[in-house]
């Protein structure tokens, strides 16, 4: 079984980004997000699926496409994949106009499953 860690507030991001634009109602935020509840785990189960292990060099260049392909989907206005001397890094930003900037930084890549590192 692969397993990857998805940060929560990118499933958000990916599952309701355009409601953010929306009178901030956190009624209409849960809606749009109930509406398109479907539609974001299909997004998951794809991501989860998309094989990209650095360990064993599977999946380059295609999860950093997929990873940027996920920025887009989601409205980020500025994305780009990063040749790096190891494997290629997504760079996105996306500007709301909001006074403070979050910054998140996480793997689109897995670990190998070795069912004796498990428990």
């Amino acid at each position: 079984m692969k397993t990857k860690l998805l940060v929560s507030l990118t499933a958000f991001a990916l599952a309701a980004h355009h409601c953010f634009a929306a009178t901030g109602d956190h009624g209409d935020i849960k809606a749009e997000v109930a509406r398109r509840h479907d539609e974001a785990v299909k997004r998951l189960q794809d991501w989860i699926a998309q094989v990209s292990i650095a360990a064993e060099d599977r999946g380059y260049p295609e999860g950093a496409e997929y990873m940027a392909k996920l920025a887009r989907d989601a409205g980020f206005q500025k994305v780009e994949i990063v040749d790096t001397s190891g494997k290629p890094g997504v760079f996105a930003s996306l500007d709301a106009g909001a006074a403070k900037a979050v910054g998140l930084d996480f793997m689109y890549d897995v670990k190998q499953f070795d069912e004796t590192e498990w428990t």
